[in-house]
């Protein structure tokens, strides 16, 4: 086994033991019999999780703000808060990760995209906000939240590069169209990966954005 896979292994091990200790396992359990193949059973559950998660990582590039080159004070920050708990619109769970903004001025910090990919949804979301997201080539989501504006006009089925500026982070979402202000500027970045024909699982993006942190574009922002 080479450096680089036994390295990826490691890696691989780590996350999916902090995913048990965060119970983000508990849809092995839920996956309807009709989706599980012949040879698939709890065995190799962990083979299953390890394959998914393998295609997430093995497609991330970028950090999803890049570094700007003239201002050391615009800086982010975001912590583990998979599953927090969220009340606006009901009480759930929040399924992805804040990146919180240090200057809090909508439209300041450009946002790129961690993945090649294509563009499968954009507009508002009553939650959301405006949003966009992108599907890569191995079939995983990745969501963009409360952007303050799209880096162009996006369309669905567009081909996005990583690193291609997607928008520029926000405080937009929690009401209607045009809504702003309802919380602090940030990006919430969220992943999902397939699961079944219809259906899609989120995943933390805490460790992946952890990996990326050395991975940042820089910018004049």
């Amino acid at each position: 086994m080479s450096q680089n896979r036994r390295i990826a292994c490691y890696l691989i091990l780590i996350l999916f033991l902090c995913c048990i200790i965060q119970g983000e396992l508990i849809w092995l359990e839920e996956i309807p019999e009709s989706q599980i193949l012949p040879e698939q059973n709890a065995q190799n559950g962990f083979e299953i999780y390890r394959d998914t998660l393998e295609l997430v990582w093995e497609e991330l590039v970028w950090f999803p703000v890049p570094e700007s080159s003239v201002n050391e004070q615009a800086t982010v920050a975001f912590e583990n808060s998979w599953m927090a708990e969220r009340n606006y619109g009901g009480k759930r769970s929040h399924e992805g990760t804040d990146l919180m903004a240090s200057i809090d001025q909508a439209g300041y910090y450009p946002v790129v995209s961690i993945t090649d990919g294509t563009v499968e949804q954009v507009g508002w979301l009553e939650k959301g906000g405006y949003r966009i997201g992108i599907r890569s080539g191995n079939g995983n989501y990745y969501y963009y939240a409360h952007l303050a504006s799209y880096g162009r006009e996006w369309k669905t089925g567009d081909a996005v590069a990583a690193g291609d500026i997607l928008g520029y982070m926000g405080d937009t979402g929690y009401g209607p169209e045009g809504t702003t202000g309802q919380f602090p500027v940030h990006l919430h970045l969220g992943v999902y990966v397939p699961l079944g024909a219809d259906k899609e699982l989120a995943v933390n993006p805490y460790w992946m954005l952890k990996y990326l942190e050395n991975s940042k574009l820089t910018y004049s922002y």
